[in-house]
């Protein structure tokens, strides 16, 4: 049976990616997807842009708007990632742009030939793609040099060898210039025609180390620059995490939407649960212990925390300390009202404050604890509290969870491209006072 290739009213595109597409045009970007033209990657939410290397700085505020933010990475040589959500739904798309067709380990085997491909790209409908001679060679060499085999590549690449040749491409002419007898061009492309892909791969080896050896000086460099950057990364403060506060009345769901949000986000979470426990005090003990226990106990989940912030995860908190500073469900005297402020008040703030918001009634109505009028006292309370910290946001929270867990997913990724902004605005800043 004959294979076609999809034609351009089939090739199905989310909505995010047409925008970004679109605002790539407008912004005069020169750029064409560098694999997946017939869809499946960007379904899956991960495409791959060829841009050229002096409309890299343009891209990032192009999508800027559209909610990217470009993820700090080190060690991945011209590779930039920008990550994007969608609310409306529910999808994340991650951009892996790049400035250089580099292939193999820490992008060690370098070529000239992406201005070349840029220059050859044509449309197909709102997407620019590689010439399909292009990306027959394109696609070959990123499984050969960069997996080490075909895989799940064998049906695009028997699609593609039919129109492909030896002279047209420039990667054609990079290996022509690198591979010996064994891997010339004409021969690779022999071998996907007939999908003799064992065969395709040990040539695949063979090409990798003639390749090492034309850029030897280069290959090493670009090897030792790879991992001590990418080490490095691991330290770098632009890898630091938040930290987020669920906070809002029994019943609003901040568990259930902590563990949503654990499953669901791209980076790394991890949750803390931080209630204050506020009990009535039972039993002799020596003054103060108590007390100084809660602290501690608030005091230590801050810092483990902290730690974990600083290892580039999310940490959600379940609760906070703030839980103290709710109106008393039972009488207390001046020291019970100091021991509160003083347990709401242990840990510093966290950067982000996300509060969940329902009508007392309908709290008690999912709970059936306490009372409606003691809920929505504590409601107005968090209320207050957001009103007066200007890193906290109302979320409403009487609707189904999925819909609530969307706008705090955007919430907190909102946070982390401010920040990410402010971080590399700072940088930068730093760059050009060094440089005067």
């Amino acid at each position: 049976m004959t294979v076609s290739a999809p034609p351009e009213e089939r090739l199905e595109l989310r909505p995010l990616v047409r925008e970004v597409f679109a605002a790539l045009d407008r912004a005069g970007v020169r750029w064409c997807l560098l694999r997946g033209a017939d869809g499946p990657d960007t379904q899956a939410g991960d495409v791959d842009l060829l841009v050229a290397r002096d409309d890299a700085a343009r891209l990032t505020g192009a999508i800027a708007p559209l909610g990217f933010a470009r993820l700090p990475a080190w060690g991945y040589g011209s590779h930039r990632f920008h990550l994007g959500y969608d609310a409306a739904s529910d999808r994340w798309l991650k951009l892996d742009v790049v400035t250089e067709l580099a292939f193999g380990p820490w992008f060690s085997l370098p070529s000239d030939a992406a201005a070349h491909c840029l220059s050859r790209r044509r449309r197909r409908g709102s997407a620019a793609v590689l010439d399909e001679r292009d990306a027959f060679w394109c696609l070959l060499l990123h499984r050969l040099l960069d997996k080490g085999n075909v895989g799940a590549a064998a049906a695009p690449l028997a699609l593609l060898a039919r129109t492909a040749g030896c002279r047209e491409s420039p990667l054609a002419h990079e290996v022509q210039r690198i591979a010996p007898g064994f891997c010339r061009p004409a021969l690779l492309l022999d071998a996907a025609r007939r999908a003799a892909w064992t065969e395709l791969e040990a040539r695949g080896h063979a090409l990798a180390a003639a390749w090492r050896r034309r850029h030897r000086v280069a290959s090493l460099g670009r090897r030792a620059r790879g991992r001590v950057a990418r080490s490095a990364g691991r330290f770098l403060s632009s890898r630091r995490g938040m930290t987020v506060a669920l906070v809002g009345a029994d019943g609003a769901g901040k568990s259930s939407s902590a563990a949503a949000l654990a499953h669901s986000f791209p980076l790394a979470v991890r949750t803390v649960y931080m209630s204050p426990a506020m009990t009535p005090r039972r039993g002799p003990s020596p003054r103060g212990a108590r007390l100084a226990f809660r602290i501690g106990a608030q005091l230590a989940r801050w810092c483990r925390a902290q730690a974990l912030r600083l290892r580039g995860r999310l940490v959600i908190f379940d609760r906070y300390a703030y839980d103290a500073l709710l109106p008393a469900r039972w009488p207390l005297g001046p020291r019970g009202r100091l021991r509160r402020w003083l347990l709401g008040h242990a840990c510093p703030a966290p950067q982000l404050i996300v509060v969940l918001d329902a009508p007392g009634e309908l709290l008690h109505a999912r709970t059936g604890e306490h009372g409606p009028a003691v809920l929505e006292a504590e409601r107005r309370a968090y209320l207050r509290l957001a009103r007066g910290w200007p890193r906290a946001i109302v979320v409403d929270a009487t609707r189904e969870p999925d819909h609530v867990r969307r706008d705090v997913t955007a919430a907190i990724w909102a946070a982390y491209r401010t920040r990410w902004a402010r971080r590399r605005f700072s940088l930068s800043r730093r760059r050009r006072r060094t440089a005067a």
